[in-house]
């Protein structure tokens, strides 16, 4: 494979997939403005530097452009900001790649883009987000389809809808690591509602085999859902968690404003093109993430629930 270029490389995400390419022997330039704190260790090389300074020169090192850079809690694009940040960094990707000589760019998105829908979610269902961090997504998603009309025929363009990926390094504000180390410390997991909502939960090591079979084959769709298609409720997860580690206790506070009851990803495009979709069980992949979080957190972080 040819060199990777990856926006929000020190991301949860972003810093899994910079490690797995390397291991695997692709070049990988790293960027990330390091605006988001992090107890994860950097990537090696990593530039630190606000993406919406890249230019054409940066990007044409590059076959492949990996964006995943983004303020992602749905919560806080409620507030003045996000929105504004996440929209400008998207459009300067897009419109930079275009004017470059990288073959290929590759767009993070998100489930929130569908909105409250019954699933399983095709990649062709209408998109109504419910969030600012959605819209956001969505008008990124639509400048994609503006942009991928003005590219060569060997140039491309696809959008990956990720489904709450999880593992070891993910922020603390994240329900996964919210719940282990909440139970770890033998305090109330917080559910926020009812704990009913669905949850497309998809740990790191599906999500980064997945996406090195996209970046693996020439063509890819304009649009490909990431999960793992199937649906666990809040609720079921906090019960697995406290199994798990035999620590914490149920709590529940105020719902999410605009809580969106399921995401389940329909998986049908992804599988006819790569292949079956890597399926971790949950108990499997709670263990292994709790394993790995307590050997690599520092013992100075402070969970949050």
């Amino acid at each position: 494979m040819d060199r990777v270029l990856i926006t929000g490389a020190a991301g949860f995400i972003g810093s899994a997939l910079t490690g797995a390419l390397r291991a695997a022997g692709t070049p990988v330039i790293p960027v990330d403005d390091l605006s988001v704190p992090s107890w994860r260790p950097h990537p090696d090389g990593l530039q630190i530097r606000d993406v919406r300074t890249l230019s054409t020169d940066d990007l044409d090192q590059a076959d492949t452009v990996i964006h995943l850079a983004a303020h992602k809690s749905v919560p806080h694009s409620f507030q003045q900001g996000t929105f504004e940040h996440n929209t400008a960094v998207d459009r300067h990707i897009v419109s930079t790649f275009t004017a470059s000589r990288a073959r290929r760019l590759l767009l993070a998105s998100s489930c929130e883009v569908y909105g409250q829908q019954d699933g399983p979610l095709a990649e062709d269902r209408p998109l109504r987000p419910r969030s600012p961090y959605a819209v956001g997504k969505v008008a990124t998603e639509l400048l994609a389809d503006v942009h991928r009309h003005l590219l060569d025929p060997d140039r491309q363009v696809t959008t990956l809808r990720f489904f709450n990926t999880f593992g070891p390094y993910e922020g603390a504000d994240a329900v996964v690591p919210a719940f282990l180390d909440a139970a770890a410390e033998n305090s109330p997991l917080l559910i926020e509602g009812d704990g009913h909502q669905q949850r497309d939960l998809t740990h790191i090591d599906d999500t980064l085999t997945m996406l090195t079979r996209v970046l693996d084959h020439p063509q890819a769709p304009p649009v490909l859902n990431l999960g793992s298609g199937e649906a666990t409720s809040v609720r079921h997860l906090a019960d697995a968690v406290i199994t798990l580690t035999g620590g914490g206790t149920i709590d529940q506070t105020d719902p999410r404003t605009n809580e969106i009851s399921a995401f389940t990803a329909d998986m049908t495009l992804y599988e006819t093109r790569y292949g079956p979709v890597p399926r971790r069980d949950l108990l499997t992949a709670l263990a292994d993430t709790s394993t790995r979080r307590n050997a690599a957190r520092p013992q100075t972080v402070t969970a949050r629930s």
